[in-house]
């Protein structure tokens, strides 16, 4: 794989990651936690418990579409390795390709971690109108 190659790849899969990660971290959760702890929509408990249900449910489909996300793209590093040309591989560039499990188990870490924190926020006992 040239250079060519890589930049048309990172293009394409790299970077659409990184903005689902801002996404996740930058605006997704601090409105899911406003919503969670305003409890705006009514004084009902069998209204609150169904929308705490619906936003776990969208809690959920978000950290699994952002997982996938970032495991997607570390797989694709791996092959990308796989498939790089010796000559790519052995310059100093090519060396940097390593380490990338780190990354998602990091990854992992901080998205599940923020996830269960927000699915506590949902359900607290503090919060309840």
């Amino acid at each position: 794989m040239e250079d060519r190659q890589l930049l048309g790849w990172i293009n394409h899969r790299v970077y659409p990651t990184f903005a689902m990660f801002i996404a996740f971290f930058m605006i997704f959760t601090p409105i899911f936690a406003f919503i969670s702890v305003s409890k705006w929509w009514s004084d009902n408990p069998g209204i609150d418990q169904i929308i705490r249900i619906g936003l776990l449910i969208v809690l959920i489909a978000v950290t699994l579409f952002t997982l996938l996300m970032a495991w997607g793209m570390i797989f694709d590093v791996k092959a990308l390795v796989s498939s790089m040309s010796a000559e790519l591989a052995s310059s100093e560039f090519g060396k940097t390709f390593k380490g990338f499990v780190a990354f998602g188990v990091v990854f992992t870490i901080l998205i599940l971690g923020t996830a269960v924190g927000l699915g506590l926020l949902v359900f607290s006992a503090d919060f309840r109108s």
